[in-house]
């Protein structure tokens, strides 16, 4: 699995977690709907910023979602 995959998974898994349909999360963190769609299906990669307005909106913590990203995606060779 692959990162952008695998932030794909951890984001439908915390909005399912927390209850929220796209549009809630949408409000919740300032993105469209469509972003975070794309972001569901692996079509698109988050910028930085973005992870930051996903864990807002989640009401958690950036480093808490790249954290369980990381337990997701393969170890990068050295």
């Amino acid at each position: 699995m692959d990162t952008t995959q695998a932030f794909a998974h951890i984001l439908l898994r915390f909005r399912r977690e927390k209850g929220l349909t796209h549009e809630a999360l949408a409000e919740r963190s300032g993105l469209h709907p469509t972003t975070l769609s794309l972001l569901e299906r692996a079509k698109r990669q988050p910028s930085l910023s973005t992870v930051f307005l996903l864990a807002h909106g989640l009401d958690t913590d950036a480093d808490r979602l790249i954290r369980e990203v990381q337990k997701l995606r393969p170890k990068l060779r050295k």
